[in-house]
């Protein structure tokens, strides 16, 4: 009898699976990444089949199951689900990067808070809170004068929290402001446990950050404008 002929369906789907395999991982794309790992144990299990190797078939098969449910987690996260209302404007604005189950678990790692008519980021102070505004709206005072105004959307003090070092200018709630916030902590921990999403939220605190900076320079240059004019 031919055993090379008996086994070459599970030699051909052994290299099937190893294609999957090899393919999977040079994948960036942690869904795609996922599907093929699902495939590619699959095969592996045909193939321990066909070629009568156990161990074969039992360790793909776990594969297969922790695959799957890696693959059913992310495909839950890709689903729309409904947001506070509150958070909504803000999710629109700010964080379309992020599927709406990402976004609620990011937003609600900590209950809302709220400010009336307080200072929320003192001068010269190292805040050990990152806000981001839900509703209201937030002066940003330096010696006195009000030199910006926040809105819904805005994080308030993130460059003091990120660098850990004082404030230059201090942030007061006008009126009644609704907010949610992080600790260092909790990035920490969202670092550990889902690094994409983490990497999603600090890209967008650069483009906050950014926004702000072309905001202040285009008011800058406004200003010199105006005193070329009057002199």
């Amino acid at each position: 009898m031919d055993w090379s002929m008996m086994n070459q369906p599970g030699e051909y789907f052994y290299s099937i699976a190893a294609l999957f395999s090899g393919a999977a991982y040079i994948l960036r794309n942690i869904l795609w990444l996922r599907i093929l790992l699902v495939a590619a144990a699959i095969m592996y299990i045909i193939s321990g089949i066909n070629l009568g190797i156990t161990s074969m078939v039992g360790w793909n098969s776990a594969y297969l199951a922790i695959n799957l449910i890696h693959f059913v987690y992310l495909m839950l996260d890709r689903i729309t689900i409904a947001l506070p209302e509150e958070t909504r404007a803000v999710y629109a604005r700010q964080f379309g990067s992020l599927s709406t189950r990402e976004f609620k678990k990011l937003i609600m790692i900590n209950p809302f808070c709220n400010f009336q008519d307080e200072i929320i980021v003192e001068e010269f102070g190292v805040p050990r809170r990152l806000y981001i505004l839900l509703r209201g709206k937030v002066k940003i005072i330096k010696t006195e004068k009000t030199i910006a105004t926040l809105h819904p959307g805005n994080f308030v003090g993130e460059m003091s929290f990120l660098t850990k070092e004082p404030a230059s200018a201090r942030a007061y709630a006008q009126d009644f402001v609704f907010c949610a916030y992080w600790t260092h902590e909790d990035l920490e921990k969202l670092k550990l446990k889902n690094l994409d999403v983490y990497n999603k939220f600090i890209a967008i605190l650069g483009c906050d950050l950014v926004g702000k900076l072309k905001t202040k320079t285009d008011k800058h240059l406004e200003q010199i404008t105006q005193l070329d004019f009057i002199l």
